[in-house]
């Protein structure tokens, strides 16, 4: 083509230049159609926009739940708090019941112990033998010591007979006897422990 061709070519209408047809091929079964990057731009777009709100949804659901969580989290501390203050109430509370038990336990102790130890005195008058007294005792929980004098050589010995007689007496035990002299008299001196039940 020479050159004034190509220029008549290109001026001619638009109308009467021919039509480039294009040639669509029919696909057959089982091919698979070529690429076409404005249909796959579409559904990539969708999918993508489709993932998107399904990991949006879950997001939510799964802030939600955690909110939810967090609330019965903070509820339950609050519970716990609470029990808390109760349970050192009650450690309180136990450790002032023990005291007072041990307490009772000290008085039933004290009381028991008191009946046997008045039952003792009452019955010691009688145990005296004639001719003896005392002048001091020291009572130390079930033991008590007996101080006294005597004016006869077996007074001594027949104090701890009757001594050994009363029921509160588990028994009885000589420290030491010696002859002292009292106002110009010549007496025995003893002191006794006796044991109570």
């Amino acid at each position: 083509m020479n050159r004034a061709e190509v220029v008549g070519i290109n001026l001619l209408k638009r109308e009467a230049k021919k039509p480039v047809a294009r040639r669509i091929r029919e696909r057959r079964p089982g091919e698979r159609r070529p690429f076409s990057l404005g249909r796959d731009k579409a559904v990539i777009g969708i999918l993508f926009l489709v993932f998107l709100l399904g990991f949006g949804g879950y997001y939510l659901k799964l802030d939600r739940t955690i909110r939810a969580k967090e609330k019965v989290l903070a509820k339950k501390k609050a519970e716990l708090k609470k029990l808390e203050r109760v349970y050192v109430r009650i450690r309180i509370l136990e450790a002032r019941k023990q005291e007072l038990q041990r307490m009772v336990k000290v008085i039933e102790t004290l009381s028991s112990g008191r009946d046997s130890v008045v039952k003792f005195f009452e019955k010691l008058e009688g145990a005296l033998p004639e001719n003896s007294w005392l002048s001091s005792f020291r009572l130390k929980g079930k033991e008590v010591q007996l101080v006294g004098y005597s004016l006869e050589d077996n007074g001594v010995a027949d104090l701890m007979e009757n001594l050994s007689h009363i029921n509160e007496v588990s028994h009885c035990k000589l420290k030491y006897i010696k002859e002292v002299g009292l106002a110009g008299i010549r007496v025995k001196q003893f002191a006794l422990m006796t044991f109570l039940r």
